[in-house]
């Protein structure tokens, strides 16, 4: 997983067409810590990754952090589950492909994805 940040990092010091010495000390410091998983709840509106997120919960990988629950809310930083995928995030769960139904006493945001992130521990 290690590999996978350094080589973002690679990826984006080429878009940025320079590398300056700070950005060297951010790649040593990528290179020398330990990772640990963080996890993102994205609730969408149906099965389909292009689909609109309507609810989200981030667990970041810290260890002082206690959850907040899913949001409903507009606080996602992403739109659909593809845009966090996009942006580094891992399909670790897909929702069950169960016909849709009503029923108001299941207490279901959606369609629920688990996506992961490996992060340095000192993030």
């Amino acid at each position: 997983m290690k590999n996978e940040t350094v080589q973002e990092w690679i990826k984006s010091a080429r878009a940025r067409g320079s590398v300056s010495s700070e950005n060297l000390d951010e790649l040593e410091r990528l290179n020398n810590s330990s990772l640990r998983q963080a996890l993102l709840y994205l609730h969408a509106s149906g099965p389909n990754i292009q689909l609109p997120v309507i609810g989200s919960a981030l667990h970041p990988a810290k260890i002082d952090y206690t959850s907040g629950g899913i949001d409903p809310g507009s606080s996602c930083p992403y739109q659909t589950v593809h845009e966090a995928m996009l942006d580094g995030w891992k399909v670790i769960h897909f929702p069950q492909q169960n016909a849709p139904f009503e029923d108001r006493e299941i207490d279901l945001i959606g369609f629920e994805f688990i996506l992961e992130k490996m992060v340095p521990i000192n993030e």
